[in-house]
């Protein structure tokens, strides 16, 4: 697992996961006051208005005032009426939906906004995992060329050229790993990888310039470099760190 994809499940589980679960307790909080506002307010009311319009019908009118009771029975219970309907659309459905509707705008700001963050930082980790990378690959084909050039020294057509080729390739080499050891931070194991597959390699180019040029030295190089090789994979062993195959990536 690469550093990006283990920096982005990171965002992912410990940002952008319990903004969910709280933008999700807020909407739960929303119903929540609704039912409130329901069974503490506007269901007494309704109870009370039940009630009241039970005893306007069976209240006996007085004839008197021309049934003035039951007129003044019946507006109260419309104007509660009135007042329970106020507040089971103001105060129910009006207030759940204001809760819920800001609730979703600024979750959907805050997420955007997360979002963008997060592209950003993968961004810069993934450009710098890819320059670290491409040190790391630079090291190691520095260290082959070096070893290849050495390795042909014997060999009289390439000696002149090998030489330079050798120490640039060797000052190289050490750039590469220091600023790879410093930049990125690069554990010994992933150094050694890379390092072992430039040997791995440079033993078999040594092979193969050894029987085209029949050179003796150089195919003494080329066992040198194997048993730095098998030396390498026996110091490795009890460390579970491993070197990679000539095409694995180290």
């Amino acid at each position: 697992m690469t550093i990006c994809t283990e920096i982005g499940r990171w965002i992912e589980e410990n940002i952008e996961e319990p903004l969910e679960r709280f933008f999700e307790a807020w909407l739960e909080l929303c119903e929540e006051i609704r039912r409130w506002v329901e069974e503490e307010i506007r269901r007494p009311i309704e109870v009370w208005r039940e009630q009241q319009e039970r005893r306007c019908r069976e209240e006996k009118c007085y004839w008197l005032c021309l049934c003035c009771n039951k007129l003044i029975c019946w507006f109260i219970t419309t104007l509660v009426k009135v007042i329970e309907w106020v507040i089971e659309i103001v105060g129910e459905w009006l207030v759940e939906t204001i809760c819920k509707l800001v609730a979703i705008i600024i979750r959907v700001i805050v997420m955007v906004i997360v979002t963008i963050l997060k592209w950003i930082v993968i961004a810069i980790i993934c450009i710098l995992e890819a320059l670290c990378a491409a040190i790391m690959w630079a090291a190691a084909l520095a260290i082959l060329f070096a070893l290849v050039s050495i390795a042909a020294i014997p060999i009289p057509v390439l000696m002149l050229m090998t030489w330079p080729v050798a120490l640039a390739a060797i000052a190289a080499a050490i750039t590469a790993l220091l600023v790879a050891r410093f930049l990125c931070q690069t554990g010994w194991c992933k150094v050694i990888r890379y390092i072992g597959w430039a040997f791995k390699w440079a033993t078999i180019l040594s092979a193969l310039m050894a029987l085209v040029f029949v050179a003796i030295g150089t195919g003494m190089f080329m066992a040198i470099y194997g048993g730095i090789v098998a030396a390498i994979m026996i110091a490795l062993e009890p460390t579970g760190c491993k070197l990679p195959g000539l095409f694995e990536r180290p």
